[in-house]
């Protein structure tokens, strides 16, 4: 199974992973005159972070534009569903961030390592 983010097949061919980091919790610790060690308020859940690496494919140069054009238009600030090659769906994400590693041509097809960084929100 692909990767799929919006509703969409971005991540075909290649090999993609996803990884789902923990959740970061918000916390305030306090000390006062009188209390031996600190005292914390636990604020709850926060965000967490999720990486994804692959390699995207295509078969032309124009074909490898016109996807990774799709993908940062994703960069937008706005949040979305994904969902892994296991099934499993991650709602509220924002993409952050694109970072292309490497990129070649091999047998008339193109082919581009890339990193791509989410925010989870809740």
């Amino acid at each position: 199974m692909a990767i799929m983010f919006d509703g969409k097949v971005l991540f075909e061919g290649g090999g993609h992973t996803l990884r789902a980091m923990s959740w970061e919790r918000e916390k305030v610790e306090r000390g006062f005159a009188g209390l031996d060690g600190v005292m914390r308020v636990d604020l709850g859940r926060r965000s967490r972070v999720l990486n994804q690496r692959g390699c995207l494919t295509a078969d032309s140069v124009a074909e490898m534009r016109a996807k990774i054009d799709t993908i940062n238009d994703y960069i937008n600030g706005q949040c979305y569903e994904l969902k892994d090659e296991f099934g499993t769906v991650y709602r509220d994400v924002c993409m952050e961030g694109f970072s292309p590693l490497s990129g070649m041509a091999c047998s008339g097809r193109i082919y581009y390592e890339y990193e791509i960084a989410y925010t989870q929100l809740r």
